[in-house]
């Protein structure tokens, strides 16, 4: 085991030009955004769904935390098998929202569960449809079922839904379909609503025969596809996984499951890794794209023990510290993951990262020139290195290629700008802001962009701005620990400690491996409650 103390003195001897230490140098908060870009000119979308919230209007909370009430209470009677009634009172609810987002996220949950009717009225309702236009193709494409289902027949699913997975009726399901198997045998629906429950029996190769039926109905729905993922993971197919996974990253349409394939991908690879340590740090890394950074961190000192030299481990622990906003200790550990291995891609990005954040342009340039020699198609490295080199100004016809190809990034690339936002813009709050709209506007629902941005509107007291995507986050199926987090930070930023303390504590009944909640619910309760805990 080795210390902070030992890594800096390590960090200190350093002789490469590009690794001096910093701690001279001042964090700079310049950001010059780019006046010329055309192709993030919706970006505007987030600010669309947001300009509400910055009106004063007469009883506009107390009408949303209604709506919100209304909604935890009807999805409580689907969940209880009423499904009739939450039907009926779900399409009355649609009426009484009038946010873009809400709506879309509303239209999400309708066709997870089988309520497409209402997911298209969702959908209808929205004002601003040229604007969500990609994200209403995608949602459709990737979730509606080939064969057209009346309302009786999504009545007929749902119950069957609801029963599976808050009844635990999985196997009557299995018998109600086997029993109309000529009525639903070139049934997509019916064929994915078998595999549900075969799933959840844990009878993974019936789950996987169903789930191909499926597939082979409608090929091009998402849904279906990452379904499948699951339950071959679950039956421990990983090589199947994996040729799947590698598809999936290929399609354009998986906008809204780019983040869940990643995790999905971290898995595979922790299962199919060749030795120990290479399994270790793919479960180290899942709990990162998760954004579960404490957790990676412990992993990662976990291992460090006892593997004080593995060069990728040191640079996921230094990620991990530079999205929690540790710039020093991040440097350190980047620093020393780079002198085991010059050429890890990630360890040069985040010595590129940590020279930006303090101003030093130049060299940031170079580091992230160092790491698109290694990844030639990395858009976080491509959107990186645009910036950098706008700020240091050498280059212009460099610059212009950068953004050209910026300007044709995939849609489902969309993580980079998350992840630039949590790395590189740290301590600037302009460029943070910018990143994570950006994220944002190619998908208006990825929750851990709303988390940041919430969280940077609540340090710059915006309480209405942040209130307004909770309001957003909050149209989800109830049982959602992030957006029991969301509200705590917003209880605790506004301070309302013991309103804040029950949604952590709700978050983590939920997740109980979600470590900052777990933090941040440490740090505002007496000790004698933590000793209880």
């Amino acid at each position: 085991m080795f210390g902070l103390l030992g890594l800096f003195a390590q960090a200190q001897a350093q002789s490469d030009d590009l690794l001096k230490p910093i701690e001279n140098l001042e964090i700079h908060n310049e950001y010059k955004p780019n006046p010329n870009s055309n192709y993030f000119n919706l970006a505007n979308i987030v600010d669309t769904f947001l300009s509400n919230e910055t009106k004063p209007q007469e009883n506009i909370a107390d009408k949303k935390a209604k709506i919100r009430r209304d909604f935890i209470a009807i999805t409580q009677k689907f969940n209880q098998g009423n499904v009739s009634v939450a039907y009926d009172e779900y399409d009355k609810l649609i009426q009484k929202i009038d946010n873009d987002v809400s709506l879309l996220a509303l239209s999400k949950i309708f066709y997870e569960i089988g309520f497409f009717s209402l997911g298209d009225k969702a959908i209808e309702k929205i004002v601003y449809k040229n604007q969500f236009y990609e994200n209403i193709n995608n949602l459709e494409k990737s979730y509606k079922p080939k064969t057209q289902l009346t309302k009786e027949d999504e009545i007929y699913f749902a119950k069957l839904y609801s029963g599976i997975y808050f009844e635990n009726t999985a196997q009557e399901a299995i018998n109600e379909l086997a029993n109309n198997q000529e009525k639903f045998q070139k049934n997509d629906f019916a064929q994915y609503t078998a595999a549900r429950a075969n799933l959840e029996l844990k009878k993974y190769n019936q789950a996987i025969n169903s789930i191909n039926k499926a597939i082979s109905l409608k090929p091009d729905n998402i849904s279906y596809q990452i379904f499948k993922v699951n339950a071959l993971i679950s039956s421990k197919k990983y090589n199947d996984a994996q040729k799947l996974i590698e598809k999936l990253e290929k399609t354009k349409l998986t906008v809204d499951f780019a983040d869940e394939i990643e995790i999905l991908k971290q898995t595979v690879l922790a299962n199919t890794a060749k030795d120990e340590k290479e399994k270790k740090y793919h479960i180290a890394k899942k709990s990162f794209v998760e954004g579960n950074f404490e957790k990676t961190k412990k992993d990662c000192q976990n291992i460090l023990n006892f593997d004080k030299d593995n060069d990728k481990i040191m640079t996921l622990y230094a990620k991990s510290e530079l999205a929690l906003g540790n710039i020093e200790r991040a440097n350190v550990y980047f620093i020393n993951s780079y002198k085991e291995n010059k050429n890890n891609p990630e360890t040069l990005i985040g010595l590129g990262d940590i020279r930006y954040i303090h101003g030093d342009y130049k060299n940031s340039v170079k580091m992230y020139k160092k790491a698109i020699s290694k990844e030639k198609n990395n858009y976080e490295i491509i959107i990186k290195l645009a910036v950098a080199q706008r700020q240091y100004a050498k280059n212009p016809k460099e610059l212009q290629k950068l953004e050209q190809k910026i300007d044709k990034m995939p849609q489902n690339e969309y993580l980079a700008y998350y992840n630039s936002a949590i790395s590189i813009a740290q301590k600037n709050d302009i460029l943070k802001e910018d990143f994570l709209k950006k994220a944002l506007t190619i998908n208006p629902m990825y929750e851990k962009a709303v988390g940041e941005l919430i969280e940077l509107y609540l340090k710059n007291k915006s309480y209405e701005l942040a209130k307004g995507l909770i309001y957003n986050a909050s149209f989800t199926l109830e049982k959602n620990y992030y957006y029991y987090y969301l509200c705590g930070i917003y209880n605790q930023a506004i301070n309302k400690n013991k309103d804040a303390i029950q949604f952590y504590k709700t978050s983590l009944n939920l997740n109980p491996n979600f470590e900052i909640a777990n933090t941040k619910l440490l740090k505002l309760i007496p000790n004698s409650e933590q000793e209880e805990i």
